[in-house]
């Protein structure tokens, strides 16, 4: 890792240079960074020795290099709305924060290829803003706003991976800053569909958490807006009928269904804080329900989903799978789910655990996962829901207000048995947020007991784009 700064007397010179740089507005350091970059969304805030926010891929690059130059790291940081704080820096000595917000220079879009070239500072909902007069949109559709160089360095999936993919699956082209040789612009990829001609080395910044270079430009594949959705949730008769009825409506329908999540009774009731209970199955929320989306981008007079959704639920009704579900209220419905995360922090302090399994074990980790809380932290209110379709789970939990402090053992006793059973199931510890120094040493352990070879081949790959240990929090060797 690179001397401090503050410690080779360098801090200053780096200071001077990056406002020549970038301008005097775009340069803060020590107490005058302002508190909303330093913040993560659940965890205590961070420090920095300097912020610098570049106009331009250039200034962007000459950051990179100054501050290689005078030893400092550099933690490259988007809309800040990660949960694993790998966008935050916690040294007020050695790291510089390097906003993207406002590498905002590109947006070419290509209307016959129905692709975008953007610059990683704009955000998700800005790009499909502008999208949509064009009947196009960015389907990796998330409940925050994020940038979309942090979508890159995260891979994020969202509530529609089932039908659409991740972000790695509608990333064409990247163009990246590296951090060895300092500074230099390199673009892996030219934009195409189809395109063998060289190795993909742009797949190696999908998703790591802006360990190996700043991800300044993204090509993004778009995606035709939907004409029509059909949305219900669906209590089942048991959880034994869950997965049936997931491969029943996919059978069916494939390619329509864009969303099937799965949301637990806690979850419903901290999605629907302040609101009337009664609208909702009669007052009696069932203890787990599925939101099933259909989506097309034909018209409803050829294709009516509404109209297919509900004579399917009511002959699940007949059959007795299905025993209550709402329809016709989407964007109630999809409103419930993204306030979830915002009732449970209401509630306490939120420990969330973004996980996927094999669908085969999907609920047996959830059963085994709930005797294993109720044992060790009785305390601890579960709380899951998440991408049932895709496999993945936000399982989190909520310590509440009046049950004392939670401390840093206890949560690191926590993740560890839960990991473990993570692994014992062959699923992930991180589906879509990506590792950051708050999963460092679970990803140490995970891999460990998955292959430990990995590990080894993981810090080779870092060695090679940053030698020097120059950007990010995350050491991908363990």
């Amino acid at each position: 890792m690179p001397q401090a700064a503050g410690a080779c007397g360098q801090l200053t010179g780096f200071l001077a240079e990056a406002r020549a740089v970038c301008g005097e507005a775009f340069v803060q350091d020590g107490a005058a960074i302002e508190p909303r970059y330093l913040q993560p969304a659940r965890y205590a805030a961070g420090q920095a020795a300097a912020l610098v926010r570049p106009g331009h891929r250039d200034e962007a690059a000459r950051v990179l290099a100054l501050a290689a130059a005078c030893g400092l790291r550099v933690v490259v940081q988007g809309a800040h709305t990660g949960l694993v704080r790998a966008g935050t820096p916690d040294d007020a000595q050695g790291e510089v924060l390097l906003s993207t917000e406002r590498l905002r220079e590109v947006f070419e879009l290509d209307l016959l290829d129905r692709t975008l070239r953007v610059s990683s500072g704009y955000r998700l909902s800005e790009i499909n803003e502008r999208l949509e007069p064009h009947g196009l949109w960015f389907p990796v559709d998330l409940s925050a706003d994020p940038s979309i160089g942090g979508m890159v360095a995260h891979n994020t999936g969202g509530t529609r991976m089932l039908r659409y993919g991740d972000v790695r699956a509608n990333t064409l082209a990247l163009e990246v800053v590296l951090a060895e040789p300092a500074g230099q612009v390199v673009r892996f990829g030219q934009g195409l569909q189809k395109d063998n001609s060289a190795l993909a080395m742009g797949q190696l910044f999908i998703g790591s958490s802006g360990s190996l270079g700043l991800v300044s430009e993204v090509t993004i594949k778009l995606s035709p807006l939907p004409r029509q959705r059909a949305v219900a949730l669906v209590a089942p008769s048991s959880l034994d009928e869950v997965f049936p009825l997931y491969a029943e409506v996919m059978q069916r329908w494939g390619g329509l269904v864009s969303a099937f999540e799965g949301i637990s009774r806690a979850a419903l009731e901290a999605g629907l804080h302040g609101q009337d209970v009664a609208r909702w199955f009669d007052g009696q929320l069932p203890d787990y329900a599925m939101l099933i989306e259909l989506s097309s981008e034909l018209p409803a007079e050829q294709l009516a989903l509404g109209g297919l959704l509900q004579g399917w639920l009511e002959q699940e009704f007949e059959t007795g799978r299905v025993r209550d579900a709402v329809l016709d209220a989407d964007e109630a419905i999809w409103g419930l789910r993204h306030r979830i995360s915002e009732g449970l922090r209401t509630q306490g302090k939120v420990i969330g655990l973004d996980l996927s399994l094999p669908r085969r074990h999907f609920m047996r980790f959830r059963a085994r996962g709930a005797e294993w809380l109720a044992q060790r932290f009785p305390q601890l209110r579960l709380a899951d829901f998440g991408h049932l379709g895709d496999g993945g789970m936000h399982f989190n939990m909520v310590w509440p207000v009046d049950a004392g402090e939670w401390t840093a053992e206890q949560e690191l006793a926590l993740r560890d048995g839960l990991y473990a059973l993570v692994a014992e199931l062959g699923g992930s510890i991180s589906a879509e947020h990506g590792v950051g120094p708050q999963l460092q040493a679970a990803y140490r352990a995970h891999w460990m007991r998955v292959e430990p070879g990995v590990l080894d081949w993981a810090r080779r790959v870092q060695m090679l784009w940053d030698p020097h240990g120059r950007m990010g929090k995350v050491d991908w060797g363990g």
